[in-house]
C-alpha cells in the first residue's frame, strides 16, 4: 500500500464521494470518520475502488498522509467543524488542512477572510 497523498475527514455523502473521486484519479487517499463504523462501511463498500488507507483516529489520519499534508475536512456545520479543525491542529505536523464543510456565517466571520 502506498502512503496516502490526500486525506478526507468526514465520510458522509460528500466526503465519501470526494474521496472516491480523488482515488479514481490515481491518488492514494486516507479516510477517517469520527464514527469508526462509517469508516469500516466505506471501506467495505468502496475499498476496492482505489488505494484507500482507513484511519481510526485523527492522529492516524495525519500520520497516513505524506508531507506536505493535504487533509480535506467535510463535516457537518456548527461545532463539529471547530472540533475537527482543533483536532487536526493538535496533531503533530498536521498542516495544511482545508475545511470544505458548510459553516454558519458566525463561524466564517470568526475565522476571518
Amino acid at each position: 500500500m502506498t502512503r496516502a497523498r490526500f486525506g478526507v475527514m468526514g465520510l458522509a455523502v460528500m466526503g465519501a464521494n470526494l474521496a472516491r473521486n480523488v482515488a479514481s484519479h490515481g491518488l492514494p487517499v486516507a479516510v477517517y470518520n469520527r464514527t469508526a463504523a462509517r469508516t469500516e462501511k466505506f471501506m467495505a463498500e468502496h475499498g476496492g475502488e482505489g488505494d484507500f488507507t482507513p484511519a481510526h483516529s485523527v492522529a492516524e489520519l495525519v500520520a497516513a498522509v505524506e508531507k506536505p499534508r493535504a487533509i480535506l475536512v467535510m463535516v457537518k456545520a456548527g461545532p463539529p467543524v471547530d472540533e475537527a479543525i482543533q483536532e487536526i491542529a493538535a496533531a503533530p505536523s498536521s498542516r495544511p488542512a482545508v475545511s470544505a464543510s458548510s459553516v454558519r456565517a458566525s463561524q466564517a466571520a470568526r475565522r476571518g477572510p
